[in-house]
């Protein structure tokens, strides 16, 4: 089935903003000493923490060879603190330090006060409306992909 017009533009819109958004916020993370990854493997530690490597492996769909390297250097940075688990001394945790998480509320701030100043024209009902629709939007494609709608037809 082909894809309507509407759809086109959504989709090219959907696309331009996430890659103006990753641009604006990978040249924030550059001048704050952190790289795209670096600042990804912040973020699911402090959505899930403690976490471990297992977890950021199966999350961000990198090598273990790789992860790791990321991890030592936010730790060697004391963004990220790693010790094992008092309950099964085999499993490695890992968790924010107090920097760390300093460091990610202040590059999150970043990146939305740039979206802020984004939707300068946009009025507060606008606003809303957007967040609506695109809640409307996520949940649906939320749905698809737990109905297993996944095959590129």
């Amino acid at each position: 089935m082909a894809s309507s017009k509407e759809t086109k533009i959504i989709d090219k819109s959907i696309r331009d903003i996430h890659k103006n958004l990753v641009k604006y916020t990978k040249g924030s993370l550059r001048k704050h000493n952190l790289t795209m990854p670096r600042f990804l493997v912040l973020w699911y530690i402090t959505k899930h923490q403690p976490v471990n490597m297992s977890f950021l492996h199966d999350k961000m769909h990198m090598a273990s060879s790789t992860l790791t390297v990321i991890v030592d250097k936010l730790v060697d940075n004391e963004l990220v603190k790693r010790y094992r688990n008092p309950e099964d001394r085999r499993i490695v945790l890992l968790e924010l330090t107090a920097e760390g998480d300093k460091k990610l509320c202040e590059m999150l701030d970043i990146r939305q006060n740039f979206l802020e100043r984004a939707l300068v024209d946009l009025d507060d009902k606008e606003k809303e409306d957007l967040i609506r629709l695109l809640g409307t939007v996520l949940e649906n494609l939320e749905k698809l992909l737990k109905e297993g709608e996944i095959d590129n037809e």
